[in-house]
Formats: structure tokens, sequence, C-alpha cells
């Protein structure tokens, strides 16, 4: 189908220039709805309004913290030495003392524990500072006596031995009654000692005169130490029990004398630095609490810090001494970056699996108590006069400055207290930039 034209003439030549009319506007208004000028352009790219950035007004309880990082560990090893002797056989045979039953490293020793055998005998462990150096008989006196008589009255309460005093017939009883228990026997007389009294007894039935008296003082002063004896190297006496017997050193057939090992506190504690600028902030006896990467957190308390929480140079984490001088290295470094401290985990068993690993510590070092208004420390500004402030903004978009009294700073936020006849309530907003 053909679309008809106008017939040549002035009516085609009118239709063709009203068309071209046409394109030719509609061309210039499209090309002119694209183009902008310059100044429209920069209007078209200015930043909008600026606007404020608020946060509401929290009630809540601020607690200020100092936080390090801690190694699980156990107690510093300290050398396991025996002293003295063991009891002679019944034969009266003297041979070089031997380990019969050597102890196993690991195990964690208890007051009364038998630590050893030593040619047959047992070696036990009570608590004491003063080490064992003598034979103790009846009569025998001094501070290795006392302390073997508070030993008894915690293991055997019910045996009525005095707390002082020189052994006597009922704490010797006692030590009988240990030995049994542990599944030995105790030292009695020996032969020549029961011979020696069987002659002065019969010498005291048969004697008259001047030589009775005699034989009754020679008798006396023979029964003042007859009976049961300990000897010198069947008791080591500890300062701190129980303990745990970290290295061993002898087998069995070897030789019983010197350092047989060393033990260590069981307890595990943590041992870790502070920031030089935060050790005046801390104090022992603050609570703590440890957190492993795992997320496991532990309550603790500050038990040391300083010298005395500076662990022994050549101390591996599991209580077992280091090779080499690296361990005093390590401690000479740690003092270097920051006040050692020392932290003893309320409940140490559940942190066995840990020992060797790094924990966080975080010291709690004071805080509100209770619930207080607190505000992003962004909030807070002080003005020309001096005043802490904060600007609140109302729902309608005003602003109104408050002065404030700040208290307590910690974790980003800032304890406000309102003041003058200004408000301040929790859910109002502050402001704490624009945008």
């Amino acid at each position: 189908m053909r679309l008809g034209l106008p017939r040549p003439g002035p009516a085609r030549v009118v239709a063709v220039t009203t068309a071209v009319a046409l394109a030719a506007g509609a061309a210039g208004w499209l090309v002119g709805a694209r183009v902008r000028s310059p100044a429209d352009a920069a209007a078209a790219h200015r930043p909008p309004p600026a606007s404020l950035i608020t946060v509401a007004v929290e009630r809540r309880t601020l607690t200020a913290t100092v936080t390090a990082q801690g190694t699980v560990a156990y107690g510093a090893p300290q050398p396991l030495t025996l002293t003295g002797s063991v009891a002679a056989a019944e034969d009266g045979t003297v041979a070089a003392p031997l380990v019969t039953k050597a102890p196993a490293a690991g195990r964690t020793l208890r007051e009364g524990d038998v630590l050893l055998e030593v040619s047959g005998r047992p070696v036990f462990v009570f608590k004491g500072s003063v080490p064992m150096y003598r034979i103790l008989r009846r009569g025998s006196s001094g501070d290795d006596v006392q302390q073997l008589r508070a030993a008894l009255r915690r293991l055997l309460p019910g045996r009525g031995v005095a707390r002082s005093g020189p052994l006597d017939g009922r704490a010797l009883d006692a030590v009988a009654r240990w030995y049994d228990k542990r599944g030995y026997e105790a030292v009695g007389p020996s032969r020549e000692q029961r011979a020696e009294v069987r002659r002065l007894e019969e010498a005291v039935r048969s004697a008259t005169g001047p030589a009775l008296a005699d034989a009754k003082a020679e008798l006396a002063d023979v029964r003042r130490t007859y009976g049961i004896s300990i000897a010198g190297g069947e008791v080591l006496f500890l300062p701190r029990l129980p303990v745990r017997l970290t290295t061993v050193t002898v087998k069995a057939g070897g030789a019983a004398s010197g350092v047989i090992g060393t033990v260590s506190d069981p307890a595990l504690v943590v041992n870790g630095d502070v920031a030089t600028d935060d050790a005046d902030l801390v104090r022992t006896g603050m609570p703590a609490t440890l957190e492993h990467s795992s997320g496991a957190t532990f309550p603790a308390t500050l038990s040391a810090m300083g010298a005395g929480a500076v662990p022994a140079a050549g101390a591996s984490a599991d209580g077992t001494p280091a090779a080499g001088d690296e361990g005093a290295e390590g401690s000479q470094e740690a003092a270097a970056a920051g006040t050692p401290i020392r932290l003893r985990p309320r409940n140490p068993a559940k942190l066995k699996a840990l020992a060797g690993q790094s924990v966080k510590i975080t010291i709690k070092v004071g805080g509100t108590g209770h619930a207080v208004l607190a505000v992003p420390v962004a909030a807070v500004y002080t003005a020309s006069d001096g005043q802490a402030r904060v600007s609140v903004q109302d729902g309608a978009g005003k602003v109104r400055d408050v002065p404030v009294e700040a208290g307590l700073t910690t974790g980003g936020y800032v304890q406000v207290t309102p003041g003058g006849a200004e408000t301040l309530t929790a859910g109002d907003r502050v402001v704490v930039g624009n945008r």
C-alpha cells in the first residue's frame, strides 16, 4: 500500500517544511535536556545537608579492667634430696643404700606418703621446714621432733599425740601405727639393746646394797632411749605439701643418695605481665577472668606481683626443668616487658589440659558497683568555661546542652551525672558527631 502525498505545488512545499521544523524542534529539545551548565553540574554533586549522629543514653554498670596475656603453668620445680640413712638390717649388716622401689614422675605427694623404698625401708614425706638429720628415739627433742609430732597429730588425730615435748611412748606408738598402716614395720630395739636390758634387769634382781642403786640407775638410763626409733633417712620433711613429683632421676637398683628428682606445687598458676603504666592499678587479691582461645573462661585471683611473681629460671610450663639457659633469658625478657604477675585459678583442675597454653587475663580494678548513666566518650566535650557537657537532641531535632560531671571511664563509655537544673535520663539522644 502506498501513502499518497500531496501533488506538486504549494501544498506539498508547506507539508515538507512543517515536517522538517517539527523534527528539528524535537532534536533540539532532546539535546537541550541532556546538556547541563557547569553550575548545574556542580549543584548536582553537592553533599546533602549535614545531619547529627546521636546515640541513646544508657543505664549500665561500668567495670574498669586491666588486660594482659599469660601462660598456664605449674609452680617452679625444687630439688628433692635424700638425707640420712635408713635403718640397718635386723642382723646388723650394713650395705650401701640402694633404691629398691623407685618413685614415679607425675604423681602428687601428700603428707604421709611413701616417696620410695631404700634397701626395703620406706621413706615417708612429712610437712616441715627443718630437715631430718639424725635418728629420733625416746627422749629426743628439737624442731624436727615438733614437726614429727605435728604430722602425727594431722595423720592420726585419735592417737592422743601431745603437741609438744620430747618423744614419748605415746608418740612412738603413733609412729609404729603409721608404719603398720602403710605396710611396714617400725624399727624397735636391736638385738644388742634387748640383751642389754635383760642383763640390767637381772642385775637389779640380784644386786644388793650400793650395787642395787647403781644397777637401777643404769637400767633407767638405758630405758630413757629404749624402744622404737626413726632412722634419719626414713623421713623427708618438705616445706609444702602436697607437691607434684615432676622429675625422677633414680631407678631401682641405683644408689640412694643426693638429689633424686624435683617437685613443684601441683596447683596450676597463670604467669603473665601487665604494662608498666597499669601496674599501679592492680593489687593482690583482685578478681580476674582467664579466657582461652576456645572461648572458655575461668575465674581467678591475682596472688602475686613484682619480684614474687617472677617464674623461676629454667622452669617450663609443665613444671619440669627447661634445657639450657633459655628459661633465665625468658624470665629477664618478661620482666623487662612489664610487671610480672601470678594468678591462681579458682578451680585449677579445670585448667590441667591447658598447661603451657596462653590465656587472656582480665583483672577487675574498679567499677561503679551499680547501674549509672553512661554515654560514649565521644559525646562529652569541654566548653570554653571548663565545664563538661553533652548535647541532647529531642524528637523535633532541637539540640540543648546539658552540663555533666564525668565519672569512671572504661570500655569507651563514661559515667555522667547531670548538673544544674538540666535533666538527663536513659533513652535521651546525645550527639556524638555529624554526617
